[in-house]
């Protein structure tokens, strides 16, 4: 019997070098920040993001221009469908072991969005050592702009504001704002809202 596509991937990286690997990785992710994410066309971006950075991106999905990892290809990136991520996106830590993002559907992410699946133990005893924790977006969540979302999980329906950092679980419905965000109100009526976020900008 023949041997899969993965198996084929997995048989053929076990014969790289680790150097020769990691080299590759990055080139790849230079290539996404320093090429592909200029590219004026969502098709190729997403054709990108889904064959090459092995993203899983779901229908009538839009991802704006320059967004940016830091990070290493795989698989561990969920987007559903008809969710808008605008321009400026930067994901830090995904791909990394325990570094997963997965965001659900009809979720609205602003401009200039940080999202970080890790970072760095800060303890004097700690050797800055790497602490990792999946970020996951519910259905119908709204980020906006220039808002930070670190190791943390926003609910179904929540609203983070302008400029908040969140460091901790959203409840669903429920709208954070400030530095760290602290809950500030509740989005209502609190039942499943039935919009579609099926749109993007041109060129962008």
């Amino acid at each position: 019997m023949g041997l899969t596509a993965a198996e084929v991937r997995r048989a053929a990286r076990s014969l790289l070098p680790d150097s020769f690997h990691d080299l590759f990785l990055d080139v790849i992710s230079y290539v996404s920040n320093h090429v592909v994410c200029h590219v004026p066309s969502h098709w190729f971006r997403l054709w990108f993001y889904r064959n090459i950075m092995r993203w899983a991106i779901g229908k009538d999905t839009s991802l704006h221009e320059r967004l940016r990892i830091h990070g290493v290809p795989g698989p561990g990136v969920s987007i559903g469908d008809n969710t808008c991520i605008g321009a400026d996106l930067f994901l830090a830590g995904v791909g990394y072991p325990g570094g997963g993002l997965t965001i659900g559907n009809n979720v609205n992410i602003a401009m200039q969005v940080f999202i970080g699946v890790g970072g760095h133990k800060i303890g004097c005893a700690e050797g800055f050592a790497m602490q990792m924790r999946p970020v996951v977006i519910e259905d119908h969540a709204v980020i906006y702009a220039r808002s930070m979302v670190i190791m943390c999980r926003i609910g179904r329906g929540a609203v983070v504001l302008p400029g908040a950092v969140v460091v901790k679980d959203v409840e669903p419905f429920t709208i954070v704002g400030g530095v760290p965000a602290e809950p500030l109100g509740k989005r209502e009526p609190q039942e499943d809202p039935n919009y579609l976020l099926n749109w993007r900008w041109r060129f962008h």
